[in-house]
């Protein structure tokens, strides 16, 4: 839950840079850049880190096309361009499955038991020149 929040700060963040000035932002880019930033939150929240990143990767379209464009400022630019970074990051990590602990089982040896065929029992030493008479 609680990387979830740190999503949610971080897509704040990425609304906040992009509802800025009109002068510095165009008005429809920026309501698609927030309905973007709702998205990836909406899909978060739900567990679809996928389609998280997903949208994220469209939001990131958007950016780097204002940016060709000279619809944002440098400073606008970076700022949401800082915020897409954190959130990918933390949807990745999300979106990893944590590896589960692996536990040896711990080897059980049971005392021998005497008599059970798991001991050896003294023979007779063979006796030379008995066996086989080839003489």
């Amino acid at each position: 839950m609680k990387r979830f929040a740190l999503i949610l700060a971080a897509s704040a963040l990425l609304v906040a840079g992009c509802a800025s000035a009109p002068a510095t932002v165009d008005a429809e880019l920026s309501a698609g850049m927030q309905a973007g930033v709702v998205e990836v939150a909406e899909a978060a929240e739900s567990g679809d880190y996928d389609a998280g990143l997903a949208q994220l990767d469209e939001l990131q379209n958007a950016l780097d096309a204002a940016i060709a464009d000279e619809a944002l400022t440098a400073s606008k630019a970076t700022s949401i361009q800082a915020a897409i970074d954190a959130v990918r990051a933390d949807l990745i990590e999300l979106a990893t499955p944590e590896p589960e602990p692996t536990t040896e089982p711990e080897p059980t040896t049971e005392p021998e038991k005497p008599g059970k065929g798991n001991e050896t029992k003294p023979g007779k030493p063979e006796k030379p020149g008995k066996g086989n008479k080839d003489n």
